[in-house]
């Protein structure tokens, strides 16, 4: 859940979930956009959680139904493939673009022992590419002055540090830059990111 949180979404901005489903990111969101209120006040902002299943994008919805009238009007839900065929944006985008992507979710072997068993260095390597084009399609959805997360629940350097690496050398001139964000959650421990990496 520390995605969210480190998009810090502020009332009144638009919000895109690249990758929303099942929707405990999006409900997140959502919640902070309306600060838990039952009354929508129409200057909140809005969600636009999208997934490239439409089975998922179902699942999405029912999920997020609970939040009543917080998600009848300011929840859209759009089902796009979000490398290929990514959802519109505003004419100037939108201020904050969440990008969890599909991963190998090594990073969740202490939960679910099946990834362990299952485990392939091709795992990680076959979405690379996948991961990128999501990436990049958020950032080009990204307005100016916007704040875009990546995420994965992968500890592979491959599915984070040379996504996040082939995506700033892509976007070198558009003045796309990491930002440090040591100074939000400072309870939560991190370490660096690497610079270099065995393929």
């Amino acid at each position: 859940m520390v995605p969210p949180m480190l998009l810090a979404p502020q009332r009144g901005d638009r919000v895109l979930d690249m990758c929303a489903a099942p929707g405990s990111k999006t409900a997140q969101l959502l919640h902070t956009l309306t600060a838990g209120s039952e009354d929508y006040d129409a200057g909140a902002g809005a969600v636009l959680a999208n997934d490239a299943e439409a089975k998922r994008c179902s699942i999405l919805t029912h999920h997020l139904r609970r939040y009543g009238p917080a998600a009848s009007t300011a929840l859209l839900v759009s089902h796009h493939d979000a490398a290929h065929d990514p959802p519109p944006a505003p004419t100037e985008g939108f201020e904050r673009v969440l990008c969890d992507v599909p991963c190998s979710g090594d990073g969740t072997i202490r939960k679910t022992g099946s990834i362990a068993a299952e485990w392939s260095p091709k795992n990680g390597l076959g979405r690379h590419a996948l991961q990128l084009a999501i990436l990049c399609n958020g950032l080009c959805r990204l307005r100016l002055g916007g704040r875009l997360v990546y995420s994965t629940c992968s500890l592979n350097p491959h599915e984070n540090e040379a996504v996040v690496a082939a995506a700033l050398s892509g976007a070198a001139g558009a003045g796309v830059q990491i930002e440090d964000c040591a100074g939000q959650l400072p309870g939560l421990r991190r370490k660096p990111g690497l610079h270099s990496w065995r393929v």
